[in-house]
């Protein structure tokens, strides 16, 4: 009895997770609400046909033999058909427009999330398999598929269709409620051996995605590491669970079909005998049999729909379950965060202490380092000793494991991270650029400024020549990734949008190592003669022509005490 209840309980919270897509289908009341009325519509208006069957069959053909009367009901039905036609065009039509509204903005939303929540989460998974558990949300649309909506829209035909079964035949009907639950139980059975695989399916399949993501991703290594082989048999174990999980899953579901079927085929050559037994001793006249007969399969399929909603739903609400995860992401900044408006004039580490993994080393341990408006800070130290940590820190895509980081004498935690941000430009030796022209990866993130902006600024700055290099100028197309520009073509672009409005703070992350000579000493002379920030970070091996730097912050092994030296070049 506790096996069962417990079993009864699981599947309540399943269908609960369908609650989830309650504040989604607000922006499509509409056209829910009248998918709906549509729906019930058209399945009222074919309930009457099975009886109209009968009736031309003992009154019109084999009574009154008129083929008058056989014309005027034919084109009744006809009628009917066709208004059941039409309106079954609006309502799946309908229904469509709230299953793209849905999925998008469920799309939207997790997409949203995610670029909201704190970095360590996102790098924690594979990108192919979060790509992976966003595609899933297109499962969500089979909630609004016409198969699904038509056993709704059954159970109202259902209880019609039985009304007039009763009238036709009492005996009949008894029978049919007899067989009913039995056809229920073998439905709802077969398909919960489908739902169960179903969670193994999607699981394998994102692995999978996250597998192939990664080979993309690295193709150039791969092929220059010659890692071909490895990464196929990475594919193919993947693949293998993927087919393995796929096959159970069909095979449950063949079972499924066989076993429906049988249980049809069964149930209708019972009717038949009983109906051939009252048709012979003139208690039953072929016409009511023949409309019987098509009331039974109305009822049968209802039947068999509701007791295999778990094909249909089940995998929906794992779907939202796994879906879930991303819609309730936590955003990186606080409910109680407030937006900077003030610009920033200092900021400070306080005992900082940071590590990537609970299980791994310390990158900074008691980090102490203050920054004030007018400094040009150069951030010096080997490899590994924090210096690309401390501006992830400093522009909090990361938190401290202990200590404060603060801003304007406020805790950088109560300070809403994208106010922070728009004050700070930064320029770093690998750029990301979107797919879109020069001028729209100027423009990211900028919606205030425009393209006469750019031109001013590229005037201003005598920049125009370096942009000339590019084949169209502010129009050339770049491709997804940047690859089609050189490291200097973008980071010449992430300069020129970094200065594009004074910033509080420009960092500048090895922002020069990939620029022609006379583009970097172009970009130092700005640095120097322009007012072009509150605050200048650098992080750079090639210290020649900096001497506009007042400060340097040494890193060094996290045991070893870092200084800020106050002495110039």
């Amino acid at each position: 009895m506790k096996k069962k209840s417990k079993r009864n309980d699981e599947d309540k919270v399943k269908y609960n997770e369908l609650l989830t897509l309650i504040p989604y289908l607000k922006t499509s009341k509409a056209f829910l609400t009248f998918g709906i009325i549509g729906m019930i519509i058209s399945s009222l208006i074919t309930t009457p046909i099975p009886y109209i069957i009968g009736y031309i069959i003992d009154k019109i053909i084999l009574l009154d033999k008129s083929y008058h009367e056989l014309l005027k009901t034919i084109f009744l039905l006809t009628i009917i058909y066709f208004i059941h036609y039409i309106a079954s065009i609006v309502y799946e039509y309908l229904f469509i427009r709230v299953q793209q509204n849905v999925v998008n903005e469920i799309r939207l939303s997790m997409i949203s999330n995610l670029i909201e929540a704190p970095l360590f989460y996102i790098n924690k998974k594979e990108k192919g398999y979060i790509l992976g558990r966003i595609s899933e949300s297109g499962n969500i649309s089979t909630l609004f598929s016409p198969n699904l909506l038509r056993t709704f829209s059954g159970v109202t035909d259902f209880f019609f269709s039985l009304f007039i079964m009763f009238n036709l035949s009492v005996k009949l009907s008894f029978v049919i409620l007899s067989i009913l639950p039995i056809y229920f139980l073998i439905s709802k059975y077969s398909s919960r051996t489908i739902s169960k695989s179903t969670t193994n399916v999607f699981e394998t399949s994102a692995a999978l995605s996250g597998e192939v993501y990664e080979t993309l991703n690295g193709i150039e290594d791969i092929k220059m590491l010659n890692g071909k082989n490895i990464h196929i048999k990475k594919l193919t174990d993947k693949l293998k669970n993927v087919v393995k999980s796929s096959l159970k899953q069909s095979l449950h579901f063949i079972f499924f079909m066989q076993n429906i079927i049988l249980t049809n085929n069964l149930i209708t050559v019972l009717v038949l005998l009983f109906s051939g037994m009252l048709i012979l001793q003139n208690q039953l006249t072929i016409g009511v049999y023949t409309s019987f007969s098509l009331y039974m399969a109305k009822l049968l399929a209802t039947t068999q729909s509701l007791g295999s909603l778990d094909i249909t739903l089940k995998p929906v609400c794992i779907s939202i379950k796994r879906i879930k995860e991303f819609l309730d992401l936590n955003s990186e900044n606080l409910e109680t965060s407030q937006k900077l408006t003030e610009p920033i004039v200092t900021i400070e580490f306080k005992d900082v202490s940071f590590k990537y993994e609970k299980n791994s080393d310390l990158i900074f341990e008691h980090l102490n380092v203050k920054i004030e408006s007018g400094d040009k800070v150069l951030i010096d130290g080997i490899n590994g000793a924090g210096k690309s940590t401390f501006i992830k820190l400093l522009t909090g895509l990361y938190h401290p494991e202990n200590g404060r980081i603060l801003i304007n004498n406020i805790d950088y935690a109560l300070i809403d991270k994208k106010s922070i941000r728009d004050r700070i430009g930064i320029v770093s030796q690998n750029i990301f650029l979107f797919k879109g022209t020069v001028l729209e990866n100027i423009l990211y993130g900028q919606e205030e400024k425009t393209k006469d902006d750019v031109i001013e600024l590229l005037n201003n700055y005598h920049l125009i020549e370096q942009l000339n290099r590019f084949d169209k100028g502010l129009d050339t197309e770049i491709i997804q990734d940047g690859s089609s520009v050189s490291g200097g073509q973008a980071q010449l672009i992430a300069f020129i949008r970094a200065i594009l409005k004074k910033r509080d703070i420009i960092i500048l992350d090895e922002a020069t190592t990939n620029l022609h000579v006379e583009t970097k000493d172009l970009m130092y002379e700005l640095l120097q003669k322009n007012d072009l920030c509150n605050i200048l970070i650098m992080i750079s091996h090639q210290q020649e022509g900096l001497q506009f730097i007042n400060k340097i912050l040494e890193l060094t092994h996290f045991k070893k005490k870092q200084h800020v030296r106050d002495d110039i070049f």
